[in-house]
């Protein structure tokens, strides 16, 4: 039997409990106190400000873990151009180890209040095997969708002799565009290894070649190789 005293303590624990949950579910009205995020938040709150995982947008946005209403722990925070940081943050700044990521090349090292310490600088793309490859390039276009498009070429000729094409990699889904070989919906940094057989202009013999490079840097690319 539930007397006056047990009801009386049974009440003030539901009571609580559902000013714990509430307190950090999600709640669009939790402030952060930071002005180029600061607009729509959705995610966990305390004392009125945004605490815990949530996701903030502003002109900017930011998702990842908050602290009194700033970011604070591991967050991406994304410019409205584009450029993005992954990292750790502390009361609002970056702050230990990250990755900036802007259109022409991506920064990894460590940041202390918000200025970056060091100094390694990550290419937008490394060639790490060529053989029987005569030249190579590179192309990001301004499309904002992530994938990579290959195309062959024997001096002017497009896919000129070719007879076979392997294409591994370690992200993504392969796709054919009459000539061109792409990957789609990747992930960066992306490996991928060529090879492929052909014919010499001629048409008198074949070989073999190996093209393998990684991209870095997230977006849509264009990548030329002449044999």
């Amino acid at each position: 039997m539930i007397n006056g005293r047990n009801l009386k303590g049974l009440f003030l624990s539901v009571i609580l409990a559902f000013i714990g949950i509430t307190g950090y579910s999600q709640n669009t009205d939790c402030k952060v106190n930071m002005p180029s995020i600061s607009g729509k938040y959705t995610g966990e709150c305390k004392n009125g400000l945004a605490h815990g995982q949530g996701t903030s947008q502003g002109i900017d946005s930011y998702t990842g873990r908050f602290r009194n209403g700033l970011p604070d722990g591991s967050g991406t925070y994304t410019w409205a151009n584009g450029s993005r940081y992954e990292g750790f943050w502390s009361k609002g700044m970056k702050d230990g180890t990250g990755r900036m990521v802007t259109i022409d090349s991506t920064y990894a090292g460590v940041w202390k209040e918000d200025v970056y310490m060091g100094n390694e600088v990550v290419p937008s793309y490394s060639i790490t095997r060529s053989y029987n490859i005569t030249k190579s390039s590179f192309f990001k276009s301004k499309s904002t969708n992530d994938v990579v498009r290959i195309r062959f070429f024997q001096g002017a000729v497009e896919y000129g002799g070719m007879k076979s094409v392997d294409i591994a990699f370690n992200s993504g889904e392969l796709f054919r565009d009459g000539n061109i070989h792409g990957i789609q919906h990747p992930t960066f940094p992306i490996e991928v290894r060529i090879s492929f057989t052909a014919e010499n202009s001629f048409g008198t013999a074949q070989f073999e070649a190996d093209f393998d490079f990684t991209i870095n840097q997230p977006g849509a690319w264009d990548v030329r190789i002449s044999y």
